[in-house]
């Protein structure tokens, strides 16, 4: 029997200022942006945990403000990476 794989499709983040007229409309509330995305998106990356550590109220306020039926992915923190061309010290 052949598996069903499911695919979404979606955005890395929802905050972005040059999508303000074009994606969304142009008087659209910031704090409605991700609700407005994920109405439109079946996945929507939390691109800010990449960057720093969030606050749990932060992801609190994202959950309440998306549908409940969205899917969202909390990329890991970039700090913890090594970045590109960088080698570690030796001893």
């Amino acid at each position: 029997m052949a598996k069903t794989v499911k695919v979404r499709i979606g955005i890395s983040g929802w905050t972005y200022t040059p999508w303000r007229g074009v994606f969304y409309p142009q008087n659209l509330p910031h704090k409605q942006e991700l609700n407005y995305a994920a109405a439109r998106f079946q996945s929507i990356e939390i691109n800010g945990t990449f960057y720093r550590l969030q606050r749990p109220e932060s992801f609190d306020r994202w959950r309440e403000s998306a549908p409940a039926d969205a899917d969202a992915l909390a990329r890991r923190l970039g700090v913890a990476q090594k970045p590109p061309g960088v080698e570690p010290k030796s001893e």
